[in-house]
């Protein structure tokens, strides 16, 4: 079994279904396709099949790149600045599984003591006092909470997710993998390994100055 096919194996697909996928998928419309490598669109396939995540949230994304999706909200893209992945380039993907972590970076909750969310709090029960809503403070601080922080962080374009990792040649891009956001040298290298072995017979030039 080649290494594609035990790609394939493990994401819980069959060939079929990449190519079902590959064809049927209105995301890869208005640009060569060719530049999704089979990587990505076996990533995409299984996400599809298995209702993972909205396979969209991440073709909207390659659209926005290519110049013909509308503008999302999601982070601009950037570079890698450190080996092995220097290079190449990621650009954010988000999806409604990725809300929680966005609320948590949004209002400071991964710190001690979140000044953010305390001032939420405090203006919460001042407007509650001024103004009693149907639903009491609880109701307020609810919607003060998910819907506005959401909104706060889409319209700053903060909106994070994962990471659709990509490179550009000749001025064009060309679309490797989907990968969590990695914090360490150590998942950085699994990250180029996987998607040196898929794509480096596909895209060779993408590699020649590589690590």
């Amino acid at each position: 079994m080649n290494l594609y096919s035990k790609l394939i194996d493990s994401l819980d697909i069959t060939e079929e279904d990449v190519e079902f996928f590959k064809d049927n998928n209105p995301g890869f419309c208005g640009f060569d396709s060719s530049r999704v490598s089979r990587l990505l669109v076996a990533q995409l396939a299984s996400v599809s099949k298995h209702r993972i995540f909205n396979s969209f949230s991440v073709t909207d994304v390659i659209q926005q790149l290519e110049g013909i999706g509308r503008n999302g909200c999601a982070k601009h893209e950037e570079p890698f600045r450190h080996l092995p992945l220097k290079g190449f380039r990621k650009a954010h993907f988000f999806d409604a599984r990725f809300l929680m972590k966005n609320l948590i970076n949004h209002w400071r909750l991964d710190s001690e003591e979140s000044s953010k969310l305390g001032a939420l709090c405090s203006r919460v029960a001042s407007e509650e006092e001024k103004s009693p809503s149907t639903y009491g403070w609880q109701g307020r601080l609810a919607h003060e909470f998910t819907i506005s922080g959401y909104e706060e962080r889409a319209k700053q374009k903060k909106l994070t997710g994962e990471w659709v990792i990509f490179s550009k040649y000749d001025d064009l891009n060309y679309y490797l993998c989907i990968a969590k956001h990695s914090i360490s040298k150590e998942e950085d290298e699994k990250i180029y390994a996987l998607i040196k072995a898929i794509c480096a017979h596909e895209y060779p030039f993408l590699f020649n100055n590589a690590a």
